[in-house]
């Protein structure tokens, strides 16, 4: 299944669960809080969507070696760090 699959899913889905909501509640404050918390619900899903389809395009597109070397820079990091906070430890005093 795609990914885009899913979020078509899951956006029918949301659309489906505030429908039944709507239809429970009655005119008035209570039904525009509830709207207004259902915008918001699917603004954000629409921003996730957009978010994660630029960050699937770039790792499709990716290669080998790219991967290994974001692995290999993760893996080093802490040593690097932890290193310099020895040196900068042992130069200050």
């Amino acid at each position: 299944m795609t990914t885009t699959t899913l979020d078509e899913q899951e956006e029918t889905r949301l659309y489906d669960e505030f429908r039944r909501e709507l239809e429970e509640v009655e005119e008035g404050k209570q039904r525009h809080k509830m709207l207004k918390h259902m915008i918001k619900q699917l603004k954000f899903a629409k921003w996730r969507k957009e978010r994660f389809h630029w960050f699937d395009q770039y790792f499709q597109n990716v290669r080998p070696i790219t991967l290994w070397i974001m692995l290999v820079t993760g893996a080093l990091m802490p040593v690097v760090l932890f290193s310099i906070f020895i040196w900068v430890s042992l130069w200050v005093e």
